[in-house]
């Protein structure tokens, strides 16, 4: 489904990360560990294409992603350490400005078909500016459940969680797979899933610094 081979990531002149590879298919969980400044997020932000490829390649399902910005908006879905709501509007407001972007034959009647695997209802029409940052935080996940995407990629998704909101994640991340969907996960905590497939790969922290390589003059000191 989805296979990555030989990720390397350079930024001004350092190597964040080197030789990267896995994949992962239907129904099954990754988890990416690793200690903070080991490229977690930089390795997310790449699988998702917001940043550009420099070297290796990813496929999804045989597809290069590569500047395929239509393939990534059809089947993966990203949820960062923002979380991309709107302060003035309800959290229920936010959720049906998400489901509008959605293709025309994945969208759902959200005043009927919406599952609410967050528990949002309680605090659905209170505008963002007045959540907690727990409740924000199960909004922005909610919107992967309207999406309908086959690959969602969490960078962090338990910050700001409580343990009851951590366990309903889990079991919103387990019924995906089950259905046929796939997760990539950044994050510290365990997040628990007993029902199915998962692994990890763990990052390593890199110090090496290459001469020449994307690198900036004025902060290699060159001046």
């Amino acid at each position: 489904m989805f296979k990555a081979e030989l990720l390397s990531y350079y930024r001004d002149g350092h190597q964040i990360f080197s030789g990267i590879s896995f994949d992962i298919n239907y129904g099954t969980c990754m988890f990416i560990k690793g200690q903070n400044g080991s490229g977690k997020t930089t390795l997310l932000r790449l699988l998702a294409g917001l940043l550009p490829m420099q070297e290796g390649a990813i496929t999804y399902d045989g597809t290069s992603i590569s500047n395929n910005h239509d393939l990534i908006a059809q089947h993966i879905d990203y949820v960062g350490h923002v979380n991309a709501t709107k302060n003035q509007m309800t959290a229920w407001d936010n959720l049906k400005f998400w489901h509008s972007l959605c293709e025309p034959d994945k969208r759902i009647d959200l005043s009927t078909n919406f599952e609410d695997p967050m528990l949002i209802n309680d605090f659905k029409n209170k505008p963002i500016s007045f959540c907690s940052a727990g409740q924000i935080r199960r909004v922005a996940l909610s919107r992967l459940t309207i999406s309908k995407k086959k690959l969602w990629l969490l960078d962090e998704p338990t910050a700001s969680l409580d343990e009851t909101a951590i366990r309903n994640l889990g079991k919103m991340l387990e019924k995906h797979c089950l259905e046929g969907g796939a997760a990539i996960i950044a994050d510290h905590k365990i997040i628990s899933m007993s029902m199915i497939d998962s692994k990890s790969i763990e990052m390593k922290q890199s110090k090496r610094k290459l001469q020449g390589i994307h690198s900036d003059p004025f902060l290699d000191g060159d001046w």
